[in-house]
């Protein structure tokens, strides 16, 4: 099960009654939804460690960060006006969607494989962002790749494993937005329409053969 901790250093009155009940619910209904499909690649028990501040995606108003194989990241504003309440309640779903896929997957902060390309986080969090979509129903601009994407993906293909995950994932000096996010959503799709496998599928399917399925390599 999804167990939530409130571990908001600053002050814990931001979690209200109400807000820690709404995302109680929300973590018990999401984790028998995602385990219908990821079951197996979970483990039993996962923390939700739940904070406030100020660094979320500014569409969402929070953001989530696979942690470790049995640790996931929530932060969220609790300045905006739908409150953490709302906030949870109309996003929080699909963040658990997107974020236990990497747990399935593996592709975790700390305790994961050693990360030997940069394409492993791109197809990661490609898959991730479909598994979402597909599964859960939120369409994301991280989601929407563009008409030129090919360009993108070549671009990424000859990043070395060093290259800045937040440039080319969260905003590049060129003004360009989820490049990775965008170009991994692409190759998650060509893969999926190549294999007849689904995103949860894919889940453990090593990345270099992800790009293989897909056609860009």
């Amino acid at each position: 099960m999804i167990v939530p901790l409130f571990l908001d250093t600053t002050d814990c009155r931001h979690f209200s009654d109400d807000s820690r009940q709404a995302v109680e619910e929300i973590c018990a209904a999401a984790d028998m939804e995602i385990r219908a499909h990821l079951g197996a690649l979970l483990p039993h028990d996962i923390e939700l460690a739940c904070q406030t501040g100020q660094f979320v995606i500014p569409e969402t108003g929070e953001v989530g960060a696979a942690i470790t194989s049995h640790r996931v990241g929530w932060t969220v504003n609790q300045a905006r006006s739908r409150g953490i309440a709302g906030i949870a309640r109309t996003q929080l779903r699909f963040t658990l969607f997107h974020e236990l896929h990497h747990l399935a997957r593996g592709w975790v902060m700390y305790g994961g494989p050693e990360r030997t390309s940069f394409m492993e986080g791109v197809v990661s969090e490609g898959l991730a962002t479909v598994f979402e979509r597909d599964v859960a129903g939120r369409e994301t601009p991280w989601g929407q790749y563009p008409d030129d994407v090919q360009t993108w993906v070549a671009e990424l293909l000859e990043l070395p494993v060093s290259a800045s995950y937040g440039h080319w994932m969260f905003r590049h000096p060129d003004g360009r937005r989820w490049i990775g996010y965008r170009a991994g959503a692409y190759i998650a799709d060509q893969a999926i329409l190549a294999s007849g496998l689904s995103a949860a599928d894919l889940a453990i399917v090593p990345s270099d053969e992800i790009l293989r399925m897909s056609g860009v390599r």
